[in-house]
């Protein structure tokens, strides 16, 4: 069986912290996997199959435009996130 991998929640998690503090937003878990989701739903899949096309995502994923692309998507979810935050519902 063949095992697929969506990189961009590779891409997005080694972002995610720098851009949460940078905006400062909740680091709690329940925040970090909400702005995770919320960005991940907002940017376009990269899946692979193969060991050529984790390189090929990954260098796409330095490009100046695909990296502003994460910054902004996870900003706008840090923003939406404190606005109503789950860490503090009961």
């Amino acid at each position: 069986m063949v095992e697929y991998r969506n990189l961009m929640e590779d891409i997005v998690m080694q972002n995610l912290d720098a851009v949460i503090s940078a905006g400062g937003g909740c680091t709690c878990d329940a925040c970090k996997s909400d702005v995770a989701a919320y960005a991940l739903n907002h940017l376009p899949p990269h899946y692979v199959a193969t060991r050529q096309g984790r390189l090929l995502v990954k260098l796409k994923s330095y490009e100046l435009q695909s990296r502003a692309d994460v910054v902004a998507a996870i900003s706008e979810a840090a923003v939406l996130v404190s606005k109503s935050p789950r860490h503090g519902r009961s």
